[in-house]
C-alpha cells in the first residue's frame, strides 16, 4: 500500500490529533544498574560526544534509571541503548522522551498536529506518507523507506513508508541512479528537530531501529572542489556537535554568534518547499524560489521564532552553536551584549554568514555517523547536536525507524 497524497503544513495546522499522553510518573527504585561506556571514535576523529548505555531495559525503566539517563545524556549528548531484551514499545518510547520535559502538558508532536491519512480495519491513521504516526501512541512516527513488517501496529499488510530523496529538494545535478545504487550518497539536511515556527523545539530526540538496510558502507559525497568524501554504514544518522562548531571559529566570529540571533521564516518548511537545498544540505540556494510570505499559511508576527545562535546546556553549562541554516530568514548581529546591532535581511548575505559559521564543522573528522543496529535505541540532546539522514541503495532493503520528538514547554535561550 503506497500512499501518494501530498499534505501541506497549512493542512496540518488545521487538523487536530487527540493527544494520548502517558503519565510522567515512573516506577520507583533506589538505584540503577545502568552503565556508561563512552564511544571510542577512530584515530583522527575530533568527535567528543556519544556513549553506549548498558543495564537498563527501556521497557521497564525506573525513576532511578531516568535520573542516570538524564545525567548521562546532558554530559555525552548522544546515548545508544544496547542489549535491549525486546523492541521498545511506542508507549515507553514516548514515556522516555516526555520525561525530559515534565512541564510540557500538551503531549504535542514537534511539528504540530498530524492530518488524517487513511482508515484501515477500524482504525484511523494520521500523519503524512513519509511520517505516519503509530495509532497506539501518535507522538511516535515511522520514518525511513520501504515496506513495514507484517502486522506492524495495525498498518495494512502492504503499507510502505515513502523515503526522502535528495532529488526532490537538492539543487541539480543530482547523483545518477547507477552511482547511487553503487553506494554514492549525500547528507539530506543538517538540522535540529523543530518546526521553526511557533512551536518550541524538542529537548531530546529518540530513534528506535526496527529494520536497517543491509549492504556495504556507502560513500557520502560533499561534491566540493576538494572531492571530500566519507564512508559510513548505510542508513546512518550523521551528527555533529554545536560546541565543536564554536571551537572552530575565529575569536571575532565567536564573539558575534555569542550575542546574535536568527529569525526563522514564518512556516519555514512551507516557505522553503519551493526552493533548492545546497548539495551539502546545510543551506538553501539563493535563487528567489522561496514561497512568498503572502502565499504562506496565515501567520502572526508573535509566532515567528527568533532564537539565539548559541544555546546553553542546563546541566553542564556548555555552549553550542545551534542553528538551522535552511530556515534562516533574518540575522540580528552584534559582538557584545551592549553592542550596536546589525540587521541582515538580504537572503544571500544571510546565507553567506550561515555558511561561514556552519561549513567548518561539517567535515569528516567532526562527524559521527551512527550505524543503527536493530532493536537499539538512540537518544540525543536536540539542543546541542545537529543531525542529517544519509541515503543508501534501494537494493539494501528497508530502513524502518520509530521516532519520537515532542514540542518543548519552552523556547531555547542563550
Amino acid at each position: 500500500m503506497v500512499i501518494t497524497a501530498v499534505v501541506t503544513e497549512e493542512e496540518v495546522g488545521h487538523l487536530r490529533l487527540p493527544a494520548q499522553k502517558v503519565a510522567h510518573q515512573l516506577p520507583h527504585a533506589e538505584k540503577t544498574d545502568g552503565r556508561v561506556v563512552p564511544i571510542k571514535h577512530p584515530e583522527g576523529s575530533k568527535v567528543d560526544f556519544g556513549a553506549e548505555i548498558y543495564g537498563i531495559d527501556l521497557n521497564q525503566f525506573t525513576d532511578a534509571d531516568f535520573d542516570f539517563i538524564s545525567d548521562a545524556l546532558h554530559k555525552h549528548k548522544m546515548l545508544v541503548f544496547k542489549q535491549q531484551p525486546e523492541m521498545l514499545t511506542p508507549q515507553q518510547q514516548y514515556r522516555l522522551t516526555s520525561n525530559f520535559d515534565p512541564d510540557e502538558t500538551t503531549g504535542g508532536f514537534a511539528h504540530g498536529h498530524d492530518p488524517f491519512l487513511f482508515h484501515h480495519d477500524g482504525t484511523d491513521f494520521f500523519g503524512i506518507p513519509k511520517r505516519p504516526a503509530i495509532p497506539v501512541q501518535p507522538q511516535v512516527h515511522i520514518l525511513g523507506r520501504g515496506p513495514l513488517p507484517d502486522g506492524h501496529f495495525g498498518f495494512p499488510p502492504d503499507f510502505e513508508v515513502q523515503g526522502i530523496d535528495h532529488e526532490e529538494f537538492h539543487l541539480p545535478p543530482h547523483i545518477p541512479s547507477e552511482e547511487r545504487e553503487a553506494g554514492a550518497s549525500r547528507f539530506y539536511q543538517w538540522h535540529f528537530d523543530g518546526s521553526l515556527h511557533n512551536i518550541p523545539p524538542p529537548r531530546v530526540g529518540c530513534l528506535l531501529a526496527v529494520q536497517t538496510p543491509k549492504g556495504p558502507d556507502v560513500t557520502v559525497r560533499w561534491e566540493d572542489d576538494k572531492g571530500t568524501e566519507m564512508k559510513m554504514a548505510p542508513g546512518a544518522t550523521a551528527m555533529v556537535a554545536g560546541s565543536r562548531a564554536l571551537q572552530l571559529m575565529d575569536e571575532e566570529t565567536r564573539k558575534i554568534v555569542m550575542h546574535s540571533h536568527i529569525e526563522y521564516a514564518p512556516h519555514a518548511f512551507v516557505w522553503m518547499s519551493t526552493a533548492h537545498s545546497t548539495k551539502l544540505g546545510h543551506l538553501l540556494e539563493t535563487e528567489g524560489l522561496e514561497k512568498p510570505l503572502d502565499q504562506l499559511p496565515k501567520w502572526e508576527r508573535n509566532k515567528v521564532c527568533i532564537y539565539p545562535m548559541v544555546w546553553t546546556n542546563p546541566k553542564t553549562g556548555e555552549k553550542s552553536l545551534q542553528v538551522h541554516g535552511q530556515g534562516a530568514f533574518k540575522l540580528y548581529l552584534k559582538n557584545r551584549p551592549d553592542g550596536e546591532e546589525t540587521i541582515v535581511e538580504d537572503l544571500k548575505e544571510v546565507r553567506t554568514f550561515m555558511d561561514k559559521i556552519m561549513r567548518p564543522v561539517l567535515q569528516p573528522e567532526n562527524i559521527y555517523a551512527h550505524p543503527h543496529k536493530e532493536q537499539d535505541v538512540i537518544l540525543w540532546y536536540n539542543r546541542a547536536l545537529w543531525h542529517s539522514i544519509t541515503e543508501f541503495p534501494k537494493s539494501y532493503g528497508p530502513r524502518i525507524m520509530h521516532q519520537c520528538n515532542i514540542a518543548a514547554s519552552d523556547h531555547p535561550v542563550a
